[in-house]
């Protein structure tokens, strides 16, 4: 009983002294913080499961959009997350100047799972060489060697999607295709070639489309850890995100057993990877000889698995969500559309000419509709975070203090009316006629789909040669359009839906790292070539 009775006071004791210590942390947080005088969400003051809610959710970009609406252009977005959305903001953060005064923010921890590699690498020394090492794989003369393999799966797509079965009018459709997945094993498809020189052919066959889904189901978990990263300090992440974790194991093993095939081909197979003819030559072989020019390394094998977890993703997943995204502008633009057909129609004659080459890089047009495809509707949309190291940093002629996190959202900046008129139209001449005001330099001033800087995207080019590649054989090939009824609203934004959500001109996108996509939905049918 006395044991009891004192046991009582004990426990008042510590809730009393567990309140008093949370009701200081947020009067410091709200008046006394660095960040106090910036305006934001209530929540996300006190709190970064505000931001890990809206990363499980997939809005985090429309949400850091809508925040930018409400409180203008400098917005804390955690305790210790400082938003910017100007294009000075985005100089300061990310250009290779500001490598010396930021590193990548703590939040990225999560992501690493054996090793670190160039993704997840904070800074320094490490990531410098990593990347003169892997700017290799992916040069332009190794780009060259590449094209053949890119060629073969966007022919197969073609040869899948041209199939007609569905007679309008004189005119022969193909069966509605959900794009969001075709774009998957595409990109897929092209990555495991040109990057391990492996066919797992996902176009024709479901063996492997188990990895892409496994990709998706881990990203849910990953984007609500970069917001909140102690959700898996605390191991809390095992019981919220089972599947995620199941999925994640899955892509993990994957992951290994392309590295141990590819090592087991490096034995038995003599590769020129220098020659940019030979049909050998992938990313892998190219990175497995490649050594950093200044201290004259190269790649451990260790380091070389652990960048293939970032090869994969980042070589398919944003991929197929740019491919979607450029689809649905051009089904959806009629005026576009008939522009780009009449651009590739007119520059090449025949399927084998649409190829790498000064024609292709003419058709300025293709390459405007794709740019502005990619401002509209960003494989990866929201802030990509960055910390002040030591001694602090200015942006935007903001001090901003050692330790705080901060990042330019790319959907928000790219919808910003004070860099692009009309930012919600799909409006590829932004890019090429400039109304006499400076507007394309102040569209190129925080253009940014594939992030800048010292971490800007090492597979920039080869991804915009995929683009191109695709884009002009597909409009080459025939035409397309959206599917009749239900089908041909998948993808779109709904009237009467979440502000962000609402609008039926533009491209859906779910961010959960990188972006998710349902659609479109198209039919295709193939045209008389001459």
């Amino acid at each position: 009983m006395a044991s009891s009775t004192l046991g009582q006071p004990m426990i008042l004791g510590v809730i009393a002294l567990a309140a008093s210590y949370l009701l200081a942390r947020a009067i410091y947080l709200a008046f006394f913080h660095p960040l106090a005088r910036y305006p934001g969400p209530l929540l996300a003051k006190f709190t970064n499961a505000y931001a890990a809610y809206h990363g499980w959710k997939g809005d985090i970009h429309l949400d850091m959009w809508r925040a930018h609406q409400r409180y203008g252009d400098y917005v804390r977005y955690g305790p210790n997350q400082l938003m910017f959305n100007t294009a000075e903001g985005l100089r300061d953060i990310y250009s290779i100047s500001a490598s010396s005064k930021f590193m990548k923010a703590q939040a990225y921890a999560p992501m690493v799972h054996r090793a670190p590699n160039t993704l997840t690498i904070r800074g320094g020394k490490d990531h410098a060489r990593r990347r003169r090492i892997m700017a290799q794989g992916v040069s332009e003369r190794a780009q060259r060697g590449y094209e053949h393999r890119i060629a073969t799966h966007i022919d197969k797509l073609c040869s899948i999607a041209f199939q007609t079965d569905d007679t309008v009018g004189s005119r022969s459709w193909s069966v509605p295709m959900d794009m969001s997945k075709w774009c998957n094993y595409l990109s897929f498809d092209i990555m495991a070639d040109v990057v391990f020189g492996a066919k797992y052919d996902l176009l024709s066959n479901e063996r492997f489309r188990y990895v892409v889904e496994s990709i998706d189901k881990s990203n849910v978990r990953m984007s609500a850890l970069i917001q909140f990263p102690k959700l898996a300090a605390l191991k809390i992440d095992k019981y919220v995100f089972r599947d995620a974790i199941v999925a994640r194991n899955r892509f993990v093993k994957f992951v290994l057993r392309v590295v141990k095939d590819r090592l087991e081909k490096s034995k038995t197979t003599s590769i020129d990877i220098y020659s940019s003819t030979s049909s050998d030559a992938d990313v892998f072989a190219n990175l497995a000889a490649a050594k950093d020019p200044e201290t004259g390394e190269g790649f451990r094998p260790d380091e070389i698995a652990a960048e293939s977890t970032t090869l994969i993703v980042a070589g398919s997943d944003t991929s197929s969500t740019a491919f979607c995204s450029v689809l649905f502008y051009l089904a959806d633009n009629k005026d576009a559309y008939a522009k780009a057909s009449e651009e590739v129609r007119t520059k090449f004659s025949c399927r084998e000419e649409v190829c790498l080459g000064a024609t292709l890089a003419s058709c300025s047009y293709v390459r405007a509709c794709i740019d502005e495809a990619l401002r509209m509707s960003p494989p990866v949309g929201s802030a990509l975070w960055r910390e002040a190291m030591p001694g602090g940093a200015t942006v935007d002629s903001h001090a901003i203090p050692s330790g705080i996190d901060v990042g330019v959202p790319i959907y928000s900046v790219h919808h910003d009316s004070k860099y692009y008129l009309k930012p919600f139209e799909y409006k590829p001449e932004r890019w090429l006629v400039d109304d006499g005001t400076g507007s394309i330099e102040r569209a190129r001033s925080v253009y940014n789909p594939f992030s800048v800087g010292a971490r800007g995207c090492l597979g920039k080019g080869l991804a915009n040669t995929e683009m191109m590649l695709t884009i002009a054989t597909i409009l080459f090939v025939g035409d397309f359009k959206f599917a009749d009824g239900e089908e041909g609203a998948i993808g779109r934004g709904q009237s009467g839906a979440v502000h962000g959500r609402h609008r039926s001109n533009e491209f859906q996108l779910y961010d959960h790292v990188t972006c998710q996509k349902q659609g479109p939905f198209l039919q295709f049918s193939p045209r008389e070539i001459c």
